[in-house]
């Protein structure tokens, strides 16, 4: 997993992604228990990974950090897709579906309406963490979207994340509460 991520790369970047996120506490809301939660997030992010990824433009650093991108017009995946993908994600989530289905659905809500780059989900293995590799798969994609003059997105659900965010140009856009969980921040970067 080197550069642009393709098929092949699922696996890795889905571990990667869940060791980075499993402090996360969005992720927390819908998988509470500390013993299962890894396993269970690496699981869903194998499923929910591989549809963006298969749209190109996602990026990774050998084992240690992912950028799972969509391109402008691909923020949410085609119903087809959610539809093949809904039974794995319920069994995964079990008795928290309810929480699992508030923080999506939130999230669906706050999009901009404009074209965008939509970063689906950002991880830095924590081994890796503070050397700039967060910044070095989010490098490509910033790139496009200020040459194509692009706007381009992300949501945050873990407040330690929203300086770096801010640092590479992301500016808060609006949150919206989760009653009993996270707050949802939304982030919008205009092209330089």
């Amino acid at each position: 997993m080197e550069g642009v991520l393709d098929r092949t790369d699922v696996a890795e970047a889905a571990r990667v992604l869940a060791r980075a996120l499993v402090e996360d506490p969005g992720w927390i809301y819908v998988f509470p228990d500390d013993a299962t939660r890894l396993s269970r997030m690496t699981r869903m992010l194998t499923s929910t990974i591989a549809p963006y990824i298969d749209l190109g433009g996602s990026y990774g650093a050998a084992g240690a950090a992912a950028a799972i991108w969509a391109p402008p017009g691909k923020h949410d995946l085609p119903i087809t897709t959610q539809l093949r993908l809904l039974p794995r994600l319920a069994w995964l989530v079990g008795r928290r579906v309810a929480a699992g289905l508030r923080v999506f659905s939130a999230m669906a809500a706050g999009a901009p309406k404009e074209p965008h780059h939509y970063l689906a989900v950002l991880g830095v293995d924590p081994a890796h963490q503070g050397k700039g590799l967060g910044a070095a798969v989010l490098a490509p994609t910033l790139a496009r979207c200020d040459d194509a003059r692009q706007l381009a997105w992300l949501e945050s659900t873990n407040p330690k994340n929203h300086s770096f965010y801010r640092r590479i140009g992301f500016e808060l856009a609006h949150q919206t509460p989760i009653p009993g969980g996270p707050t949802v921040s939304f982030f919008a970067r205009r092209p330089r």
